[in-house]
């Protein structure tokens, strides 16, 4: 579960913290709005592996820290051939009581006391993907002229093209 109440969340100055053990691939099925957007639907339709770490707070103020392992299918940009991307991350952040609190703001909770880190984990991991995804780093990508891919047969048109 990525939604806390406040009230449920232990205060640290007193108990320890809450340890945090999700599947990541439950908690997208559980929350399609906030992961499975128009733009990243395909991506984290498929995306696997777990969040581990530690949720605290100290009076009103709560303290995360996690680290999600994945492995998530992406597509070559150069021959389109889809490969796995393994991939770990991890962020420790503060979130924030806020009045009339914004829901698309992160690192705020409003006066509900609802802590949501579905947007919060969901922008942690897109920051870690690769802007240009490259099945690997030398891929010579599709011929321009007769559209085979490179790196599994060699066509004969030059390379300079």
């Amino acid at each position: 579960m990525l939604r806390y109440h406040i009230d449920s969340i232990p205060d640290t100055r007193v108990t320890a913290p809450l340890e945090v053990d999700l599947s990541l691939s439950g908690e997208v099925a559980s929350a399609p709005a906030v992961f499975l957007e128009k733009e990243t639907r395909e991506e984290f339709s498929r995306i696997d592996g777990r969040i581990t770490g530690e949720i605290g707070r100290d009076g009103t103020d709560v303290h995360v820290d996690l680290s999600v392992s994945y492995e998530i299918p992406l597509t070559c940009v150069r021959c389109l051939s889809e490969f796995v991307r393994t991939g770990e991350t991890a962020e420790r952040t503060m979130f924030f009581h806020q009045k009339d609190s914004d829901p698309e703001s992160l690192e705020r909770y409003g006066s509900d006391g609802w802590v949501d880190l579905g947007p919060w984990l969901r922008e942690l991991i897109l920051t870690d993907l690769p802007f240009y995804p490259l099945c690997r780093e030398d891929c010579r990508g599709l011929c321009p002229v007769c559209g085979q891919d490179r790196n599994q047969k060699e066509c004969g048109h030059p390379e300079d093209l």
